[in-house]
């Protein structure tokens, strides 16, 4: 299992990093997985890019990348390769469980930030993701939410509500904070 996760460390480490060069000067580099080349799972995580390098300030720069999928995105993200990646819903529920692909080995620190209707996609992080860093993705994805749903006619009809539902891992601390700050959540 060890030499597998090596494995697998490299190949995405090679696969996320080509083109990193240009964000050497922000304070943090995000990478964020999407899916195959033209998929609306890759042109979201870009949108979602772009959206924080333009508004989010200098202080991150975001790579988004075409990833093989949902089963990819959510171990890269586990073993701290990704920041982010967008994985199917029930491919982050299996995760959690410990089933499907993940039979017998839960990713217990996997979490939700929100969901794309889209397909049923779902943007996922690790527990391990600074809450603040989750914080400011979550809150400049929703602060400009009309910039993401003219990306492309799949994601014209994102609505806040719908995006917090059917979220198929627990919540990122960072996402909890700001949903709470918006009254889309009940302090627990």
């Amino acid at each position: 299992m060890l030499v597998r996760r090596m494995v697998l460390g490299t190949a995405v480490a090679a696969v996320l990093l080509v083109g990193a060069a240009p964000y050497a000067k922000a304070t943090q580099t995000i990478l964020i997985g999407g899916g195959a080349e033209g998929s609306v799972h890759t042109l979201a995580a870009r949108q979602i890019c772009v959206l924080l390098d333009e508004r989010a300030g200098k202080e991150y720069g975001c790579i988004a990348r075409t990833a093989p999928g949902s089963v990819f995105n959510i171990r890269a993200v586990d073993i701290g390769l990704m920041e982010f990646g967008l994985a199917q819903s029930d491919r982050a529920r299996e995760a959690v469980a410990g089933s499907g692909a993940w039979e017998g080995a839960p990713v217990a620190g996997l979490r939700a930030v929100f969901r794309l209707p889209v397909e049923t996609a779902l943007l996922v992080t690790s527990a391990d993701v600074a809450d603040d860093l989750v914080y400011d993705v979550v809150r400049t994805v929703f602060e400009y939410l009309d910039v993401l749903r003219r990306a492309h006619p799949a994601l014209d009809g994102l609505d806040p509500a719908a995006m917090l539902e059917g979220l198929g891992a627990p919540l990122h601390p960072g996402v909890a904070r700001y949903y709470r700050e918006q009254g889309w959540l009940q302090a627990q």
